[in-house]
């Protein structure tokens, strides 16, 4: 089997894709083409037609007292609080301007919304809906903005990836600390749930596990066992140095820098994303006394392991295979 060093240069080689596609969240809103349509496209036409027709009556009527124009506002609400995903249409997005938003909105009582959105629709038109009239109306804009806050959706984890990774080779989840020696293949996640399985297995093993101590009591994401070998994994996700990155730099490197008298505890720090590539490429001297404090720590450690996405792939594979 490689070595840590082996696995780390293994890294080294296979750096991080750009685009990761485990990290895609594909939400599709709209239909693919112009001549189909569903709910949302429909009441966004609606809401469109009904914002011009409360344009041409507010020249006249300068009150939200007149019937039609009390008409039009409570379609309005109707059509924003019983359609899934028109918060990304052009009018829900101008809330934003006034430092306003579609969760505000929808915790007010039916009286506060029809006041909110009177107010909003006066300086819509105002500032707004001539505008998008003249360049036109699209409802590509729902996509848009429906992918544009895709980072803002329960998205996949880093410990979702490592189950993926593992799942060839382990599906189990221990759920009962009492079995933590005498079952194998398994997995448990400290820090969602399963703390007193983590603790109960430091006390059982002896495990002293120092960097805890730097770390104020951090639990690791997730301990996986196989062939009577406990593997205990930090993940770190990073895109790039800088700022509070910089400590996640500092706590990967003091993650495998100790190591227990049992040989069948290992630590692993599973770098994920791009600054993995900066890290093993940028020569400047920050990254570069980084690197060899990762380096350092691993000669130091040899049942320790410091990897990116490949690199944990081929761990995995080699162990199990």
């Amino acid at each position: 089997m490689k070595t840590n060093l082996d696995f780390l240069e293994y890294s080294k080689n296979n750096p991080e894709e750009k685009f990761d596609p485990f990290y895609a969240k594909d939400k599709v809103i709209i239909p693919p083409t112009k001549a189909e349509h569903n709910a949302l496209i429909d009441n966004n036409d609606k809401l469109t037609k009904l914002i011009t027709a409360f344009d041409v009556l507010e020249e006249q009527y300068k009150n939200c007292s007149n019937n039609i124009t009390e008409k039009i506002i409570s379609d309005i609400i109707a059509i924003l609080d019983n359609t899934e995903n028109i918060n990304y249409c052009p009018f829900v997005q101008f809330f934003m301007v006034y430092n306003f938003n579609f969760s505000l909105y929808q915790d007010q009582t039916l009286d506060e919304k029809k006041l909110t959105i009177y107010e909003m629709l006066k300086r819509y038109c105002k500032e707004r809906h001539n505008m998008y009239l003249n360049h036109g109306y699209s409802n590509s804009v729902l996509q848009v903005m429906c992918d544009n806050y895709s980072h803002k959706r329960n998205s996949k984890t880093g410990i979702d990836k490592v189950l993926k990774i593992i799942s060839p080779y382990i599906t189990k989840h221990l759920d009962n600390k009492l079995n933590l020696i005498s079952q194998d293949n398994y997995y448990f996640l400290p820090d969602k749930g399963d703390k007193d399985i983590f603790e109960y297995m430091l006390e059982i093993l002896n495990i002293k596990m120092e960097s805890r101590k730097i770390e104020q009591g951090k639990l690791p994401d997730i301990v996986f066992k196989h062939n009577g070998h406990y593997y205990i994994c930090e993940l770190k996700t990073m895109k790039e140095g800088g700022g509070g990155q910089n400590k996640q730099v500092v706590e990967f490197a003091y993650f495998i820098r100790f190591s227990e008298d049992n040989k069948n505890i290992h630590y692993i720090t599973f770098l994920d994303s791009n600054y993995a590539n900066i890290l093993f490429t940028d020569n400047s001297p920050k990254v570069s006394s980084q690197r060899e404090d990762v380096l350092e720590a691993l000669k130091n450690n040899p049942q320790n392991y410091f990897l990116n996405t490949k690199g944990l792939i081929e761990f995995i594979k080699e162990i199990f295979e």
